[in-house]
């Protein structure tokens, strides 16, 4: 029984793996169309914080490059998904190693929620809609994402490192 619930976890994390790395490749794609067209990829537009420097980007961009960025944002909310299936799986393969509580795994909830933000923020920039406002929520909202990822990942690592295993209940 246990054998096979430790199948069934690997079976997904692996399937999510694969999903997570599918999504990210196509994202590449529009990341290297978006540097083709002269300007920056996603993330300096994300963290742009202000109207002027996101308008420097779009300016860089170009009509192509925009149209990328769009594309990127609107497939984004898919992404979101991956990679956050992907994370609390993680999470939960070990958190359940070291026996920590089961709501380890919902810490990846709040960066999904400020990419979602991030996202529509930005796709309101692109419209050139209240530049400044949206910029700027929209650079909180990266922040926010990349520190609960970065804390999630690096729990990750270190309790791989670290993995000692609790006595299981049975």
């Amino acid at each position: 029984m246990m054998r096979s619930i430790q199948w069934r976890r690997g079976a997904t994390l692996a399937a999510a793996t694969y999903g997570f790395a599918g999504y990210t490749a196509v994202m590449l794609i529009l990341e290297q169309r978006m540097r083709r067209s002269g300007g920056p990829g996603i993330i300096p537009f994300e963290l742009a914080g202000n109207g002027i420097r996101a308008e420097q980007i779009m300016v860089q961009w170009g009509p192509d490059g925009e149209r990328a960025a769009k594309l990127s944002l609107w497939l984004d909310f898919g992404y979101m998904l991956t990679y956050g299936t992907w994370t609390a799986l993680l999470l939960e393969r070990v958190r359940s190693v070291h026996g920590h509580p089961p709501v380890v795994p919902a810490v990846v909830i709040p960066a999904v929620a400020a990419d979602a933000v991030e996202g529509m923020s930005l796709l309101e920039v692109l419209k050139r809609t209240e530049l400044h406002i949206n910029a700027r929520r929209a650079r909180r909202a990266a922040i926010i994402k990349f520190a609960v990822l970065g804390g999630a990942l690096g729990y990750c690592v270190i309790g791989s490192f670290n993995g000692t295993r609790v006595a299981r209940r049975t």
